[in-house]
C-alpha cells in the first residue's frame, strides 16, 4: 500500500513539466498568429488599400485582372520572400550569437553581409560589361539568378577570413572574432562604395537601392530563388541543435563531453553565412533584424533552444513583412527600403545593448 508521504512526492513528479508546456504553447501560437496577420496585411494595404474580399477574389482568380496582378502577382510574392529574408536574417543572427556568444553579432555586424554585398556589387558590374543594354533595369532578372551565388561566395570568403583571424592559441575566441569582423565590415563596405562610384553608370541607381535592401520588385522568381537555400539552412540549423546546446558550455567542458569544437563552429558558421548571404543576394543587406529578433527569442524562449528557434523563424518574419509594410505606407507614393526601416528600428535597439556590455 503506498504510504500518504509517498503519494504527493509522486504526484508532484509527474506533474512538474505541465506547467511548462502551456505558456511556450501560447507563446508559439501567437507567434504563429503573428506571421499570419502580417502577411495578410501585407498582402491586403499599400498604395491603395484592398477589401478582404477583394484579395480573397485576387488569390482564387474571381475579380478583374488588375486586382488579381496587385494581389496575385505583385504584394503575395513581395510579402512572402519579405518573410524569407527574416527567417534568413534573424536565424543567421541567432547562430552567430551562440557562437560568439556575444549578443551584440549579427552578419552585418561580422562583415559577413559586407562580403556578400561586395562580391555581388562586383559580379553585377562585370556582368553588365559582358551583357551590356541601354536599359539599367533589362538584367535584372540575369543579375537575380547569379547574384545569391556570388553573395555566398563573398560571404564565406568573409566569413573563413573572420574565423581565422579570430583563432586565438588555436581555439576560436568569440571576442577577437566579433572585433575582427567589425574591422573587416568597415573595409568591405568602403570597397563596396568604391566600386560603386568607380562604375559611374546608370546602373547605379539600381544598385544603391539593392545595397539600401529593398524588396521594391519583388516577384516569384526571387521566391524561388530563395526558397531552396531557405531549406538547405534550417536543416543545416537542426542538425545543430545538439552541438550548439553542448557549446553553451564553457570550452573546456565541452571538450570533456567530446565535442569538436572547431569542426561545429566551423559548421555553424558555414550555415550563418549560408543564411544571410543568401538573403543579400536576393534582396540586398537588411541589418539589425539578425540582432532584434535572436535577443528577444531568448528572452522569451529562456535557455530553451528549440523554443528559440522556432521563435527566430516566426518573429524574423514578422518583423520583416512589418518592416517593408511601414516602408510602403509611412510616405505613399514613395517607399522606404525595409533595410533603412530595419535600421531606424535596430539602431537604438544597438546602442540600448552596447551601453549594457560596456
Amino acid at each position: 500500500m503506498t504510504s500518504p508521504a509517498t503519494t504527493p512526492h509522486r504526484a508532484d513528479r509527474h506533474s512538474i513539466p505541465a506547467p511548462a508546456i502551456g505558456p511556450i504553447a501560447r507563446l508559439l501560437l501567437a507567434g504563429g498568429l503573428s506571421v499570419v496577420v502580417v502577411i495578410v496585411a501585407g498582402v491586403q494595404l499599400g498604395a491603395v488599400d484592398l477589401a478582404w474580399s477583394q484579395v480573397w477574389a485576387g488569390l482564387t482568380g474571381d475579380t478583374s485582372q488588375h486586382v488579381q496582378q496587385v494581389v496575385f502577382e505583385i504584394r503575395l510574392p513581395r510579402t512572402l520572400t519579405g518573410a524569407l529574408i527574416g527567417i534568413h536574417f534573424a536565424l543567421s543572427g541567432w547562430l552567430l550569437q551562440l557562437l560568439s556568444r556575444n549578443p551584440l553579432a549579427e552578419a552585418g555586424i561580422l562583415g559577413i553581409s559586407a562580403g556578400a554585398s561586395l562580391v555581388a556589387v562586383i559580379a553585377f558590374v562585370v556582368g553588365d560589361w559582358l551583357v551590356s543594354s541601354e536599359n539599367p533595369y533589362s538584367n535584372t532578372s540575369f543579375a537575380l539568378e547569379y547574384l545569391p551565388l556570388f553573395a555566398m561566395a563573398g560571404g564565406l570568403l568573409t566569413a573563413l577570413a573572420v574565423y581565422f583571424l579570430g583563432m586565438r592559441h588555436g581555439h576560436l575566441s568569440p571576442v577577437k572574432m566579433t572585433l575582427t569582423g567589425a574591422v573587416i565590415a568597415g573595409m568591405l563596405h568602403a570597397l563596396t562604395i568604391g566600386a560603386l562610384a568607380f562604375w559611374g553608370h546608370a546602373h547605379t541607381e539600381l544598385v544603391a537601392q539593392w545595397l539600401a535592401g529593398s524588396l521594391y520588385g519583388a516577384d516569384w522568381q526571387h521566391l524561388h530563388t530563395l526558397l531552396p537555400w531557405t531549406i538547405i539552412g534550417v536543416i543545416g540549423v537542426i542538425l545543430l541543435m545538439r552541438p550548439l546546446s553542448v557549446m553553451q558550455l564553457d570550452d573546456q567542458h565541452s571538450l570533456t563531453l567530446g565535442l569538436g569544437l572547431n569542426r561545429w563552429r566551423a559548421f555553424a558558421l558555414l550555415i550563418a553565412t549560408l543564411l544571410a548571404a543568401s538573403a543579400v543576394g536576393a534582396v540586398g543587406p537588411v541589418g539589425f533584424i539578425g540582432l532584434l529578433i535572436p535577443h528577444i527569442s531568448r528572452r522569451l524562449a529562456g535557455a530553451n533552444l528549440p523554443v528559440q528557434l522556432v521563435l527566430c523563424v516566426l518573429l524574423g518574419a514578422v518583423l520583416a513583412v512589418l518592416a517593408d509594410l511601414l516602408g510602403r505606407m509611412l510616405f505613399t507614393p514613395y517607399e522606404v527600403p525595409v533595410g533603412v526601416v530595419s535600421a531606424v528600428l535596430g539602431v537604438p535597439f544597438f546602442l540600448y545593448l552596447l551601453s549594457r556590455q560596456l
